[in-house]
């Protein structure tokens, strides 16, 4: 289903794939955090208990001597050091020169001391016998294996992390995909209702989900919407009859003046009388073929034609002239007089405003002809591009009711076209869109 910008599933999965990453860097930092605080309370268990062994095997002699007694676990002794109080090594393992030279250094302290170096783990302490710092021992543990231990975990959590990440978005793309398809399935079912079938309906059951609440309000709106049709289509034929009883009785009489009159001027207005007349019974009929969705038809005219045929019925006021040299004849799949109508009332709002010259050009773009109809008038306010369309607005200067240019929009997107603002102001420009054949 598209929507305009990033489609709503893109939204739900990219919102829970960095859910779902920040959850799994948090998880996988705690884990570290845990795994190194047990790391090092395991390494200093290790290293004081090595100590506390080690210590309480030494012994002083008689003669002030200090030896150490041999301890049960051979590992305990290769990662020993025993120094005298005067910074002597009294026992030590046969280890590398970097080794000794740290556990050396360790041989002066009079308190327990710590120190990590170079991958090993290193704790000190006096050994005190009747109130006299006797010897010093040092205790060492490789690091290196527990390093390897968090280097593989830290691996797995992120593989791990990895995994659920993407199958938690993949997981939610099907299970939205999923879930939005009937509704993708609704608005194209009522896309389609809207342009050929209008008494069709989702058919829905009593559960009382969110489709089916869905489905029912649709079903609903559905109703209003071709009441309203069928209002406005029954509303419009009662219009179009009534009026067009006293036009025939209008037209009727003025063309017996007509066949009696023979002062030229009278006969001049009696012709005007019957033109208009003929015009609105064409307005009259164009707003029922909208009004009915009749308006597309197998009738076509021509872009000159149709540009000379609006032209007829608005001659030149106040100097201003009209250029028409930019219009090519192209076929236009609609009829003339329904074609007239979205393209009149652009003229004549061309006309009221403009200084000195209206020029209108049609030209085609792919399947459209665009009949481009520009003034130099003052033209329109910044940002008001639209709102000229909305019926009932019009201009301080304005002597119409302000529907012109709304029925103009609105006869052209029957029509499959449309009309649109292309420049606001020198010159103002207004284009109308119809469909070629």
């Amino acid at each position: 289903m598209s929507t305009p910008g990033r489609s709503l599933i893109s939204r739900i999965v990219w919102s829970t794939l960095i859910v779902t990453a920040i959850a799994m860097v948090a998880m996988v930092g705690t884990v570290l955090l845990i795994l190194a605080a047990l790391t090092r309370n395991n390494i200093d268990n290790r290293l004081h208990d090595q100590l506390s062994a080690v210590s309480a095997t030494v012994t002083v002699r008689g003669d002030g001597t200090v030896t150490a007694l041999e301890t049960p676990n051979d590992s305990i002794d290769d990662t020993t050091w025993i120094f005298a109080a005067d910074g002597a090594v009294i026992e030590g393992p046969r280890v590398g020169a970097r080794l000794t030279a740290i556990a050396t250094s360790l041989s002066d302290v009079r308190a327990e001391t710590n120190l990590n170096q170079d991958e090993h783990a290193f704790l000190a302490a006096p050994v005190t016998r009747s109130g006299t710092v006797r010897a010093v021992v040092v205790v060492e543990a490789p690091l290196e294996p527990y390093e390897s231990t968090r280097n593989l975990t830290l691996l797995g959590l992120a593989a791990l992390a990895l995994v659920v990440t993407g199958g938690s978005a993949a997981l939610a793309a099907w299970t939205v995909r999923r879930t939005l398809e009937p509704v993708e399935t609704m608005a194209e079912s009522a896309e389609d209702w809207s342009e050929h079938d209008l008494d069709s309906r989702f058919e829905t059951t009593e559960v009382d989900d969110e489709f089916g609440h869905l489905g029912r309000t649709l079903n609903g709106l559905l109703d209003r919407v071709a009441g309203a049709l069928r209002g406005e289509q029954r509303l419009t034929s009662e219009l179009a009859h009534e009026l067009r009883t006293p036009l025939t009785a209008i037209r009727g009489e003025a063309e017996l003046s007509l066949m009696a009159e023979s002062d030229a001027d009278i006969r001049v207005r009696l012709e005007r009388v019957v033109t208009l007349v003929d015009v609105m019974s064409t307005t009259i009929s164009s707003l029922v073929a909208i009004a009915r969705d009749d308006a597309r038809t197998s009738s076509h005219t021509t872009s000159d034609v149709l540009v000379r045929t609006v032209l007829e019925h608005h001659p030149h006021a106040r100097g201003i002239s009209v250029s028409t040299d930019g219009i090519t004849a192209v076929d236009i799949a609609v009829p003339i007089d329904l074609a007239a109508r979205a393209l009149s009332p652009i003229l004549d709002n061309a006309l009221q405003h403009a200084r000195s010259r209206v020029t209108i050009v049609a030209e085609t773009e792919g399947r459209m002809v665009r009949i481009r109809i520009s003034d130099d008038g003052e033209g329109l306010p910044s940002g008001d591009t639209e709102s000229v369309f909305l019926s009932g607005r019009r201009g301080p200067a304005s002597t119409g009711a302000g529907l012109g240019l709304a029925l103009s929009r609105r006869v052209a997107r029957t029509l499959g076209g449309d009309v649109h603002v292309t420049s606001a102001a020198d010159p103002t420009t207004f284009t109308v869109t119809l469909p070629v054949s």
